[in-house]
Formats: C-alpha cells, structure tokens, sequence
C-alpha cells in the first residue's frame, strides 16, 4: 500500500483530535454528569483519553461519552456500566490508533 500521510500528518491528526475534547459526560446512578478529563495524549498514531473517578464516586457510572468543543458526543463506551467501589478508584480509557487505509475503485471513489 502505498501511503501519503507523513507520521508528522498522522500526528497532527492525533492532536488536533485530542485537543478538541473538551470533557466527559456520563451518569451516576441515573443521574446525568459530566467530569473533567484526567489525562489525554496523542503520541505517533495512537491517542489515549483517561477519565478517572476518585473516592467521592460511589456506584454505577454509565453511558460514558467524550464530548468535543462543540458539544457533540464523538466516542462512547456504549452500553458497558462500570461499578464504582469504596476505596478504589475508577479509570476509564479510551484508546485509538490512526491507521491510513488504502482506497481502491472497487470502493466507488479514489
């Protein structure tokens, strides 16, 4: 395959991605929240978000979603609901790789 994205091209892909997450929304028993991100990178092709829930957290976190600067929900965990214990803290990662894919005319466009 022949590529045409630079690694500098698929890193500022990954950054600009990254820095347009701007929080994380998800419920806590039923209730709707949002929460700050903890860390966020973007290294070569892969991208890693990391939400993180301390001990003032107890209970079921669900529908967990990363919500970009305009307000739009661009990644989800989908239906996985993540029990939240005493004494243990609660990390939810959302990890990516940017991989260029060859487009042939059996596809329909070039």
């Amino acid at each position: 395959m022949i590529r045409t994205l630079t690694s500098t091209g698929v890193q500022k892909i990954g950054r600009r991605f990254v820095d347009s997450i701007e929080h994380a929304a998800y419920t806590l028993n039923g209730e709707p929240q949002t929460i700050p991100l903890f860390r966020k990178s973007a290294d070569n092709d892969e991208i890693r978000i990391y939400i993180y829930f301390d001990d003032t957290f107890l209970g079921d976190v669900a529908q967990v979603e990363l919500i970009d600067t305009d307000g739009d929900v661009v990644a989800s965990a989908g239906d996985r609901v993540f029990t939240k214990t005493p004494g243990k803290g609660l990390y939810i990662a959302f990890k990516y790789n940017i991989s260029e894919m060859e487009v042939t005319e059996e596809d329909g466009t070039l």
